[in-house]
């Protein structure tokens, strides 16, 4: 059997290589994935290790807060920096300060966007074992206006030793001397981000931090241990509110947050792999289906001279388990080569990966070649069984079994599975649970589950359906490209569903971004009564910059504006539950925004109050005037609810509203995200404008966007993200346009002599080439249009149950979904290219003759 096998392999090599392609590219896609992690893991640990290299232990506030934005955590006095260094056996102690500051060049450019690329930071320059950055040229800060940047920085703004330019700061913007250039290790830049090295002055007073540090990092003599070191900072220091640990700790608390933050990426791109896998295992199943159907005759009669069952179905997983093998083994090897690929890309989008090793853990080959081979040999289960179970005289007789059969007993499965999968959906949608997009993701999961049950009891009714028009269209090539379509259900059926899901995924990611438009636009309409926002170019509010309050100053003092204040973003826990909280001048609050006050006053929020929506208030039991507790990274607080508004979550906002100077207050960093103007009802908006344009000029990361930009900025960013989306989706769908080809191609093997009988009737090369064409055409269509109706279901479940986390209404764009719609037929008609031309070919003697 094991010689069958074999023989069966290198007899249909182009059959088994276009089903193994589909497990290539999936694998490739995993395998990529997995080891440009890799790589960038081991890199940035190595890197962190060497950066803390010095340090043997370290002092910072134990008040931290795990808030919507990550770990935040609060600052200690510099009052501590001489006591640490009294404490017997410490060689160094300096204190740490990491705060956003973006360099301005000479032409007035922002050198980096942190909104959407790496970040740009402010550090102290401590001298000794406690730099992590090796100077190249010029030297160290060491007055009050001086700066020192990395040799990325240096390159991009064409900056040398004694430039001018400008830093953007939560201070106002000042102009600095270049003192020296700086690399990181090897690197240029540590992952392309922009740093700024100041004297320790400089740094506080450009981060608000006046008598404060992040950290104190400590560097022992020889002979003292890092835990000694722990140990007698930790007695010498009586400061309740401060821990001390050692550098083996920060070093590892540093690579774990910086595992996490890699693992969003890192699960994304998996995520798609995986879906394009899937998608392949149908390609899979179809063709061990096909082929089983195609060697039943073979089959029987290696059954008829002693095969048993068991025989005949390992020889048919055997080839699959060869076919996965191969298949994931090329696989790997080119995902070696597209790590290259996704490095550069990262590279292109302003993220410098430092030079290093490629990774290729044996995880990697172990996940890759297991996942790839698993996927085939579970696609080719039921072919196989289905194989084994003809009885020799019964495959003897015939070539195939009726393609209708058994289809009852699946319409019923099918029915249940999908009854069970709504019910799910229904239930998170209208009971009453606490996680409604749990039961709504599981009930959609069971739907899809179902639906492809019931594909083959539904494929034909739909696929005449929408082949209706072609008799009329194209006479008999119309009506034989119909009736190929409709008469193996069961192959038409799993042949659009590796197509299905692509268009299911794409259909309902467009869903769901018009959605997000459509509630952002109404949030702005309806909340922002605002003429002007200054937001940050190109994408925002980002977490790590922003814009320094005297921007926020500067517009309020401009002629004709009658009511400005700038908006900040922050994570908090309040009542031991994380939240978001958006921060603004409480004097012209309820000018900028329209949040329909209901109760109390938004003008006497003070240091300890805030403002909750009427939605959060009836969730959670509160009342007006009622005290919350509250954690902040200054530590904590009660707060006092001293207004209630109407517009909240729901509306795309927050449910909660402190004031600045509570922001101040509990916050170490203040930077507005966004600032609001109001024009005055007597001023013209025009000329407002101008005036805000000028102060605009020093800030270059800033642009000033009327409601209508805004809104259409904000739909912007929603573009990229989806278009991104599209473009690792096209994987799984052109794995689905392989598997239309490949089965149109295995269906042209069989029919061979009914395709010699047509042509010997008179049908033309091109008549046939056209019949095949649109039998593409409508597979393509009946996987379009199954994938659509569940995009647009699970879109609508989808919004609905988000609708109290600011999606207010559930929108289909009818012409982008038109266009999937084409684009789809189109695809049909190019996967039908090679199998059509294969089929024009076939020589008519030769194919009359074939049995």
């Amino acid at each position: 059997m094991w010689i069958v096998t074999l023989k069966g392999l290198l007899g249909h090599k182009l059959r088994f290589m276009l089903t193994g392609l589909a497990v290539v590219l999936g694998v490739a896609f995993m395998a990529g994935t997995l080891v440009l992690t890799d790589t960038i893991q081991v890199i940035f640990d190595d890197l962190v290790a060497s950066v803390n290299d010095g340090t043997d232990a370290f002092v910072r506030s134990n008040e931290v807060v795990d808030s919507a934005f990550g770990e935040e955590r609060n600052r200690v006095s510099a009052a501590l920096l001489p006591q640490v260094r009294a404490v017997q056996g410490v060689a160094q102690a300096e204190g740490d300060l990491q705060f956003y500051a973006q360099v301005v060049d000479a032409k007035g450019e922002a050198i980096g966007n942190p909104g959407r690329g790496a970040a740009s930071f402010g550090f102290i320059w401590n001298p000794g074992r406690l730099n992590a950055y090796r100077l190249v040229a010029g030297n160290s800060p060491s007055a009050a206006g001086e700066v020192v940047i990395d040799r990325g920085t240096a390159k991009k703004g064409n900056l040398r030793v004694g430039s001018k330019v400008k830093v953007l700061s939560q201070s106002a913007p000042q102009d600095f001397k270049v003192a020296g250039i700086v690399t990181f290790g090897e690197a240029d830049s540590p992952a392309g981000a922009s740093v700024s090295l100041f004297t320790s002055e400089e740094a506080q007073r450009l981060s608000g931090a006046l008598g404060q540090y992040d950290g104190i990092s400590v560097s022992a003599v020889d002979g003292v241990s890092q835990e000694q070191m722990v140990r007698r900072i930790d007695a010498a220091l009586s400061d309740p509110k401060v821990e001390v640990i050692s550098g083996a700790t920060l070093t590892k608390e540093n690579q774990d947050e910086f595992t996490q933050q890699l693992s969003f990426f890192s699960t994304a791109l998996l995520a798609f792999a995986l879906i394009s896998l899937f998608v392949g295992s149908f390609i899979i199943f179809n063709t061990f289906s096909i082929i089983v159907a195609q060697r039943t005759r073979e089959i029987g009669l290696m059954r008829a001279i002693g095969a048993s069952r068991s025989q005949i179905v390992k020889s048919v997983i055997a080839e699959a388990a060869l076919v996965g093998i191969l298949a994931s083994a090329v696989g790997l090897g080119i995902g070696i080569l597209l790590a290259a690929g996704l490095k550069a890309l990262l590279a292109g989008l302003g993220i410098d990966i430092p030079a290093g090793a490629t990774q290729v853990l044996p995880r990697t080959i172990i996940v890759c070649l297991g996942v790839g081979t698993f996927v085939t040999i579970a696609a080719s289960v039921l072919p196989s069984r289905k194989a084994s179970r003809v009885s020799p005289m019964q495959a003897l007789r015939s070539t195939g079994s009726d393609p209708m059969k058994q289809l009852g007993r699946r319409s019923t499965i099918g029915v249940v599975i999908t009854a069970v999968g709504v019910g799910s959906l229904l239930y998170g949608l209208f009971g009453n649970v606490e996680n409604p997009t749990l039961f709504v993701g599981i009930g959609a999961l069971v739907v899809f589950l179902g639906v492809a049950a019931l594909g083959p009891v539904i494929a034909r009714p739909v696929s005449r359906v929408l082949a209706a028009p072609l008799p009329k269209l194209k006479g008999m090539v119309g009506v034989l490209a119909r009736e190929n379509a409709v008469r193996n259900p069961r192959r038409t059926a799993s042949t659009a569903a590796a197509l299905m899901i692509g268009v299911a995924l794409v259909g309902f990611i467009t869903i769901f971004a018009a959605s997000i438009k459509n509630s952002i636009a109404t949030a702005v309409d309806s909340a922002f009564t605002a003429d002007f926002v200054v937001a940050a170019k190109g994408g925002g509010p980002p977490v790590l910059s922003g814009f320094s309050p005297d921007l926020a100053q500067k517009i309020k003092e401009v002629p004709g504006v009658g009511a400005s204040s700038g908006l900040r973003f922050a994570g908090a826990e309040l009542q031991g539950k994380g939240v978001f909280i958006i921060a603004s001048d409480p004097a012209t609050s309820t000018e900028l925004f329209d949040v329909q006050p209901e109760s109390g006053d938004f003008k006497q929020l003070g240091i300890d109050d805030v403002a909750v929506s009427s939605d959060r208030m009836k969730k959670e039991g509160w009342v007006l005037g009622q005290r919350i507790s509250a954690k902040f990274p200054k530590g904590a607080s009660t707060l006092k609810i001293t207004a209630v508004f109407g517009l909240g979550q729901q509306a795309g906002l927050s449910d909660y509203f402190i004031s600045l100077a509570g922001y101040d207050a509990h916050y170490t960093q203040q930077l507005d995200s966004q600032v609001y103007a109001k024009v005055a009802d007597d001023a013209n908006p025009r000329v407002v404008g101008r005036e805000i344009q000028k102060i605009l000029k020093e800030y270059p990361t800033a642009e000033l966007l009327d409601q209508e930009q805004f809104k259409a900025t904000r739909s912007g960013q929603v573009d990229q993200i989806l278009n991104l989306i599209y473009a690792l989706l096209a994987l799984a769908v052109v794995i689905a346009l392989i598997g239309i080809a490949n089965t149109l191609g295995l269906s042209i093997v069989e029919r061979t002599n009914e395709l010699g009988l047509l042509r010997a009737v008179g049908m033309t090369r091109r008549q046939l080439r056209s019949a095949i064409r649109w039998e593409s055409v409508i597979i393509a269509l009946l996987g379009t249009a199954l994938g659509l109706v569940i995009a647009v279901f699970f879109g609508w479940a989808l919004v609905t149950a988000l609708r109290d986390q600011g999606l207010s209404g559930f929108v289909a764009p009818i012409d982008r979904l038109a266009v999937i719609v084409v684009l789809a037929g189109f695809a049909g008609v190019i996967a039908a290219i090679l199998p059509a031309r294969r089929a024009a070919r076939l020589n008519v003697l030769d194919a009359i003759s074939q049995e």
